[in-house]
């Protein structure tokens, strides 16, 4: 059979759709295996500073202060310790001098895509205000603050309601009260300064309307509060919020026990 120029040409493009068809599958291949470094490379970061740290993770059997020098002279900018019952939080907290400097420095104040968590620059490192905010990256495998994620679910949220804040001078327990997904820029969850009962009681009000789940007795005005936070897949500016109240405060022998300041406006 005579193979006309047509044959060839058709042989020929076929040639070139199928190497342009490989080449396109190799680049696609090597993206993925350069994202799956990436994602490892990350969160590889982000454990090594805590792996760093965890040595002197706060024990109250060996003395709270003890520990916390430790930390601080790694950084000075560490001020509590968070830990959710049955999540992988559990994580040194730091506070910079705005809410952006710890969103790539991980807690040794090293360059770290992952972040650390923080405690809102507004609010008092002694955790003494009535209204405070803790905030992480949302991360793959539940690293950082992306197992706020679980709090989503109904059952998960109503059965795992305990976590605490180590500080230096005490320990603060968590009970977990409400589950909300709100905007990034919600003018009531992220304000800091809450100064008299009527302020306070306009917070209360925001936190249930926007409430995908609550429990335990409703919060009232009289709670000291603490806020995590994280993205939301939901939305670009969407943001999931476990709101908790502190139900007890247990001082160490060296700490002065004092939780909550009253304000002058009370």
């Amino acid at each position: 059979m005579k193979r006309t120029p047509e044959y060839y040409l058709t042989k020929g493009l076929d040639m070139v759709v199928n190497g342009v068809a490989a080449v396109i599958f190799l680049c696609c291949l090597a993206y993925a295996g350069y994202a799956l470094w990436d994602n490892w490379s990350i969160l590889d970061g982000s454990e090594n500073a805590l792996k760093t740290m965890v040595e002197y993770k706060p024990d109250e059997a060996e003395g709270l202060s003890y520990n916390f020098s430790q930390l601080m002279a790694m950084n000075p900018d560490v001020c509590g310790w968070v830990v959710m019952d049955h999540t992988g939080i559990d994580y040194p907290i730091v506070q910079g001098e705005d809410n952006f400097e710890y969103l790539d420095k991980d807690a040794l104040g090293n360059p770290e895509i992952s972040g650390s968590i923080f405690l809102d620059c507004q609010n008092n490192r002694k955790f003494t205000d009535p209204y405070m905010v803790l905030m992480g990256h949302h991360m793959q495998a539940g690293k950082m603050f992306g197992d706020l994620d679980k709090y989503s679910d109904e059952t998960f949220f109503q059965k795992n309601t305990t976590g605490k804040i180590y500080l230096p001078d005490r320990v603060l327990d968590l009970e977990t009260a409400a589950f909300l997904t709100v905007d990034a820029y919600d003018k009531y969850i992220y304000r800091i300064q809450w100064d008299n009962v009527s302020e306070r009681q306009e917070l209360l009000k925001r936190i249930y309307e926007q409430a995908q789940h609550t429990r335990g007795e409703e919060l009232t005005t009289e709670d000291q509060m603490v806020a995590l936070s994280t993205c939301s897949t939901s939305g670009t500016n969407a943001r999931h919020v476990l709101i908790c109240r502190i139900v007890h405060s247990s001082a160490s022998e060296e700490g002065s026990g004092k939780v909550y300041v009253e304000t002058e406006n009370e």
